[in-house]
Parts: structure tokens; C-alpha cells; sequence
């Protein structure tokens, strides 16, 4: 008590230095609860596609299937699928095998080195989890210089090795059964077209996309008219620019049949995938922008398990290293991103489904941002 009458100051200064470590620690101790909460997916790529090929059919002996995700429900007098299974091969020369490669030489990509870049692939999956439906690639390259993001159209028509046939680029979502998870089976799909091994990657359902954003601050959404959506759930009633909670936010960047009230008229405006990458890969960059503006330790670690909760890994990526990997692209602005398109052309399956085939080699468009050596 006589210290205390005394020496005040250092008792004051000792009180402060002792709820300051105490209160860091909490949230030290939660942080790291955090990191060991994210759900994660076995995840080894190499070790899977050994698996696949060990009982499936090899490329070059493959026949033309169609996908059981595009076997028609009924009847159907618009297409007759095994005349146009006979025409495809009657086209490829050969009547009885089928080179997928002479189909769509694009759809197989060149092999780049798994030198050349850190690649992370991040992916959103529909409301049933065996579908994607944003599919974006990001590329760090290991010499330096500006990341390259690259939205992948879900409708991409690739070779799929666990089905021997091609099928639309969002199944791989589905695994294989007995031999790769949904997230090796995408990584698959997405390095047999770019010719890129997948190091990382991330995903994340609407529900958990929409509490991000909310936890986030939100975002911003501009429109030229009162636009709305049915299937997505868009419901913008003016126009102008407004401050988007996670609900609406997904509903814009989900949206694939927006319309738009003009003249007193409702106008489908968009009908494009190309749209919904431009407005995916804005509202990344708006919560790049908001995650720079962290301003306690309380405000890391909610924002830290509202991501925990929604987010899942794969088996070889930390929580916390990818934190550390958002954290380093905190802020970062379109600029400073090297960006492409993927160019189509729309393909309709013997089964009367429409896809997209690529018109040029991943390579090749990846040349446009980036020269490889």
C-alpha cells in the first residue's frame, strides 16, 4: 500500500502494460482458435490423377460419351444424339475412336512449369456444392512483377479424366469418386487446360460469400437504371450508385439475365458470363481495398472467423498462411493486376446442351499479360 502511495505512476503504468498483454493474449488465443477452425479438403492433385489413370481410359483411345450431366430428361425432336455422335466421328476420320485433341485442340493445355508461378484457384460453389460458379485463377509469378487474374468461364468445354469426355469446366466440383475430392478433380480440370499446376486453393459457397461481404463493410454497386434479376434475387430499385449488403452483392455478381427498366420498359440487358467475371473480379478488389483498413485487433478477428466459417481450404494451405496471402494483397488496386479474357466460341452437345469451346490455347492468351521464358 505504501508503494502504491509512493510510486503511483509505475503502478498505473504497470496496471495499463498488464491489461494490455492480457487483452492481446485473448485475442492471440482466439486468432489462433480461428486458424485451427477452417475446414479443410484432402487436396493432392498428382496423387489423384495417378489414380484416375490407373482405371480410366487413356486420351488417345477415348470414344465420344456424353455426359450424364447433359443426357436429355425426355423425348426431344431438336436433336438426334447418335447421328451427331456418327458425325463427330465421321468428322474426325475415324469411326470408331474418338481424339479429343483433333475436336478441340484448345480445351488441352501446353505445360507450363510449376516454376514459373504460385498459382491459387478460387472457387464458388452453387447452392447444391458439386457445382462451381465463380472460377477465378490467380497467378503470382515466381520472378517477380504483377499478379495476372483470370476469370474461368464455368461453361468451358474441358477434357475430363475421371469421365473420359469432356464436360462443362464447373463438374470437376464433383470428384471422382474413390479416387479425388472436389477440389483435386477442379485443380485437375483447370491444370489440364492452362497447362498450370494448382498450388492452392480456396472455396467458398454463396451463403458464406454473403457473410464475408457483410462482415467486410460491404460494397458498392453502380447501375445506369433500376435493374433486377429473378433467378439471382437482383433487386435494385434506382438508379445510381449504393452502398450493397452481402445479400445483394452475391445477387449482382450471380446475376446472368439482368434487366434493366428503360423508357418504362423492363430489357434484358446482359445474358453474358463476361459480365459476371468484370463484376466478380470488382468486388474481390473492393475487399482488397476494405481488408487494408483493419483498424484493431477486435476487427481482425471477427472479420478472421466470419471467414473461418465460410471458407474452406485445401489440406496443404494453412488458415494462416492464407491469411498471410491476403494480407500481402491488401489494398491492392486493378492496375496493379495484369488481367485477361478467356475467348469462346458457343458449341452445342449431341445431347443439345450449350457450352463453350476455347478459340485459342491458354498459352497463348496467357502471352498477351505475360512472356514466358
Amino acid at each position: 500500500m505504501e508503494y502504491i502511495v509512493f510510486h503511483p505512476w509505475r503502478v498505473v503504468f504497470a496496471v495499463i502494460v498488464g491489461v494490455i498483454l492480457g487483452v492481446g493474449s485473448f485475442y492471440a488465443y482466439q486468432a489462433q482458435a480461428t486458424f485451427h477452425a477452417v475446414a479443410v479438403e484432402q487436396f493432392d492433385p498428382e496423387g489423384a490423377r495417378l489414380a484416375i489413370e490407373a482405371t480410366q481410359t487413356p486420351v488417345d483411345q477415348a470414344t465420344f460419351v456424353e455426359p450424364s450431366e447433359f443426357e436429355p430428361t425426355g423425348q426431344s425432336d431438336v436433336v438426334d444424339i447418335y447421328a451427331e455422335m456418327a458425325d463427330i466421328r465421321e468428322l474426325m476420320g475415324n469411326a470408331s475412336t474418338f481424339d479429343p485433341r483433333a475436336f478441340s485442340p484448345n480445351s488441352f493445355g501446353e505445360p507450363i512449369p510449376d516454376s514459373e508461378f504460385v498459382s491459387y484457384l478460387l472457387v464458388g460453389n452453387d447452392a447444391s456444392g458439386f457445382l462451381a460458379d465463380v472460377i477465378i485463377l490467380a497467378l503470382q509469378p515466381s520472378l517477380g512483377g504483377k499478379p495476372i487474374m483470370v476469370s474461368l468461364p464455368r461453361d468451358l468445354y474441358v477434357w475430363n479424366v475421371c469421365k473420359s469426355t469432356f464436360t462443362r469446366l464447373n463438374a470437376g466440383l464433383g470428384g471422382c469418386a474413390g479416387t479425388a475430392s472436389g477440389m483435386e478433380m477442379m485443380a485437375l480440370l483447370v491444370e489440364d487446360y492452362t497447362g498450370i499446376p494448382i498450388d492452392h486453393m480456396a472455396r467458398i459457397n454463396f451463403s458464406g460469400f454473403a457473410a464475408v461481404v457483410d462482415a467486410m463493410g460491404g460494397t458498392t454497386i453502380c447501375v445506369d437504371y433500376p435493374s433486377r434479376d429473378a433467378k439471382s434475387g437482383l433487386d435494385i430499385a434506382d438508379a445510381g450508385c449504393r452502398a450493397a449488403n452481402g445479400t445483394t452483392t452475391l445477387a449482382w455478381v450471380r446475376s446472368r439475365h439482368t434487366e434493366q427498366l428503360i423508357d418504362g420498359e423492363w430489357v434484358q440487358v446482359v445474358g453474358s458470363d463476361y459480365v459476371r467475371q468484370t463484376r466478380e473480379q470488382d468486388v474481390l478488389f473492393q475487399l482488397a481495398a476494405k481488408a487494408s483498413g483493419f483498424s484493431s485487433p477486435a476487427s481482425l478477428v471477427s472479420k478472421l472467423n466470419t471467414v473461418a466459417a465460410s471458407v474452406r481450404l485445401d489440406s496443404s494451405w494453412s488458415f494462416g498462411e492464407a491469411v498471410a496471402t491476403g494480407w500481402r494483397y491488401r489494398g491492392i488496386s486493378k492496375s496493379s493486376v495484369s488481367r485477361f479474357s478467356i475467348k469462346t466460341k458457343d458449341y452445342r452437345t449431341p445431347a443439345g446442351a450449350q457450352v463453350l469451346l476455347p478459340l485459342q490455347s491458354f498459352k497463348n492468351q496467357l502471352s498477351v499479360v505475360y512472356s514466358l521464358g
